[in-house]
């Protein structure tokens, strides 16, 4: 037990490093080629950070552990909002884009009701997996289309801001793929140390994959979005969440579902884990639109919540 506790730091520690190189690259892509943060956020960053899940999931369900593979999907979900967004809140305040609560926030909202229609029909079977591909494309190629459209507006901000001297673009790329991989790295070390410490606790492949599972593919979101709030960039730290619990749901799950269909029998599903994941994104709307911005005190409440869902969870899993 000491060998996986000692691994599990090694891979945060691995985790903290990757975060900060690979925020930095983010940043300086956004600089480079006159896009947004935010857009940056929800693409590169929030895409790359959702590698683990991708494995994990993809992973899970080929091998029958497919109670893992759907609670690693929901619980991840849960976690960015509750955890993530919540302890970035608390390291600094996130200021919020009109935007977000127009287009990215409803179409999760809605993404997130789907999921439960699909779970509530026993399973999420290779024509929902379609379906949720089909949406992917439709997202990204909105995504783009808009990124061009803001183009000259973002590059007219950065020259109204103190000029700076953009680095070589092969040491941004570098920044971005270094970081991404310890990113990558430190995720698996930290997560097999901190599954096989939950099976010697004896919990359930369905809570190891909603929380221990969850929350270790979502280390990379966790540290790259606090990293992102540490230097003042919300727009990163938010567009990461949004965009990565987008991810989970479009293509990582869409591309499990087509591969292997996956049963969705587990009464917890319905009755808790997708119940407290849809109140959670339509609760982030009203904190969002009160102030324009996540405050340390929604931060904190985000937070509360997420232990309340910890210790339900627990529970009715005894």
């Amino acid at each position: 037990m000491l060998l996986q506790i000692l691994l599990f730091v090694l891979g945060v520690a691995l985790l903290a490093v990757g975060a900060d190189v690979f925020v930095r690259g983010a940043s300086g892509l956004a600089e480079r080629f006159g896009i947004s943060q935010f857009i940056i956020g929800l693409v590169v960053v929030g895409f790359g950070t959702s590698a683990p899940e991708l494995a994990v999931t993809l992973g899970a369900a080929l091998h029958g552990t497919t109670d893992i593979a759907l609670g690693n999907v929901v619980g991840s979900n849960i976690a960015n909002i509750g955890l993530i967004l919540g302890l970035s809140a608390l390291v600094a305040p996130l200021a919020i884009r009109l935007r977000l609560l127009q287009v990215e926030l409803p179409a999760m909202i809605v993404l997130h009701l789907a999921l439960f229609a699909m779970v509530w029909n026993g399973s999420v079977g290779r024509f929902d997996g379609l379906v949720l591909m089909a949406g992917f494309l439709a997202f990204m190629t909105f995504v783009l289309r808009s990124a061009r459209a803001e183009t000259a507006l973002v590059q007219a901000e950065f020259a109204a801001n103190e000029p700076s001297v953009p680095r070589a673009l092969w040491i941004t790329l570098g920044l971005v793929v270094g970081g991404l991989a310890l990113l990558m790295l430190g995720a698996k070390v930290a997560v097999d140390a901190a599954v096989v410490l939950a099976k010697l606790w004896g919990l359930t492949d369905l809570v190891i994959g909603l929380t221990v599972v969850a929350v270790g593919t979502s280390a990379p979101e966790i540290a790259s979005s606090i990293a992102a709030a540490r230097r003042g960039q919300s727009d990163i730290a938010i567009g990461n969440v949004v965009g990565s619990n987008l991810y989970n749901v479009l293509f990582i799950l869409g591309t499990t579902a087509l591969v292997q269909p996956i049963p969705a029998t587990a009464p917890t599903l319905r009755m808790l884990d997708l119940p407290v994941l849809i109140g959670l994104s339509i609760l982030l709307w009203p904190l969002a639109l009160k102030d324009m911005r996540l405050t340390r005190g929604n931060g904190a409440f985000l937070l509360l919540a997420y232990g309340v869902y910890l210790a339900l969870l627990v529970r009715v899993s005894i």
